[in-house]
């Protein structure tokens, strides 16, 4: 019988991977893997590009330890960064000031129910990390909900028509850990049904970074660099998928005011949550439910609250 995955055990896959890396992560600086690593600069060029001329608050969902994130919040753009794993985002925290980077702001969150209010931002970011979702009807339908109208949804996923990576997929689900790829007409029609509008789906030449490629064991180094040679020569087979869409703008001229710091709510009751200072805890309107603060990163995920009373 195949094991079931859930968004618990997903975030504990996610957990012991990144511990695994953290020093390596802590020793490289993204602006200078941006500046050195051909792959992986193209891979923020692409989102960079989308970006162009949105100057509000921008949600990197699944975001991990925020390499892309931060390196576009150098660039000048309002970075809130999520995931589900607070360790990740605690990582890049560290890495951040190591460098002497300009920091995004962070909130550890499950994508499945997101903590803020609608309409929100004016930009949603999911780089490489939809397909780790258990639900993606609940995730998209969350996404429209915090966009602003007019707001735009940008992602990079997998292809599911490269039957390499559709191989490493079953190794990765015996490993524990969600791998997933998508067809174009999948995309589209999960992103239409969930609301979102001008949706386009397109092949883009990518490879594998030589940051990634470090990682990769010596004997499966020779199916990487074939991979990745496919991936960029001939992008609509092995290539990865961009994704664009947005929401309906029903009133460009009467947007809401942007949010610098956007206000969180309890998953559970909806309410906003305030920090109270004697239990060192975020709690909400009723003060029924509390949320722990790991290292000034807040932890807004509804099955780990405290329960108050």
């Amino acid at each position: 019988m195949l094991k079931k995955i859930s968004v618990e055990s997903e975030k504990q896959f996610e957990i012991q991977n990144v511990l695994k890396k953290k020093e390596r992560y802590l020793k490289t600086n993204p602006m200078e893997r941006y500046a050195t690593d051909e792959i992986y600069r193209k891979k923020v060029d692409y989102i960079l590009k989308e970006l162009s001329g949105i100057d509000g608050l921008i949600l990197d969902i699944g975001g991990n330890t925020a390499g892309e994130a931060t390196i576009l919040q150098q660039k000048g753009f309002n970075f809130v960064v999520s995931d589900i794993n607070e360790y990740a985002l605690d990582i890049s925290q560290e890495r951040v000031a190591k460098f002497q980077l300009i920091s995004p702001k962070y909130i550890a969150f499950d994508a499945h129910v997101i903590p803020f209010a609608d309409n929100t931002f004016d930009a949603i970011t999911i780089i490489e990390a939809l397909h780790h979702f258990i639900d993606y009807d609940s995730v998209l339908s969350e996404v429209l909900r915090v966009l602003r109208p007019g707001g735009k949804f940008i992602s990079l996923e997998p292809y599911a028509l490269n039957p390499i990576r559709r191989l490493s997929e079953i190794r990765d689900y015996f490993r524990g850990t969600i791998e997933k790829s998508f067809t174009k007409t999948f995309l589209r029609k999960i992103l239409y049904k969930n609301g979102f509008i001008k949706v386009e789906v397109n092949t883009i030449s990518m490879g594998k970074s030589s940051w990634k490629m470090y990682e990769v064991p010596l004997y499966r180094k020779p199916i990487a660099y074939l991979h990745s040679f496919l991936s960029r020569n001939f992008p609509m087979i092995f290539g990865s998928l961009l994704i664009t869409a947005e929401k309906l703008a029903i009133d460009k001229e009467h947007k809401n005011e942007k949010e610098q710091d956007p206000e969180m709510l309890c998953p559970i009751t909806k309410t906003k949550l305030t920090l109270d200072s004697e239990i060192k805890l975020l709690v909400n309107e009723d003060k029924s439910f509390g949320y722990k603060i790991y290292n000034g990163i807040p932890v807004i995920i509804a099955n780990e609250a405290v329960k108050l009373r």
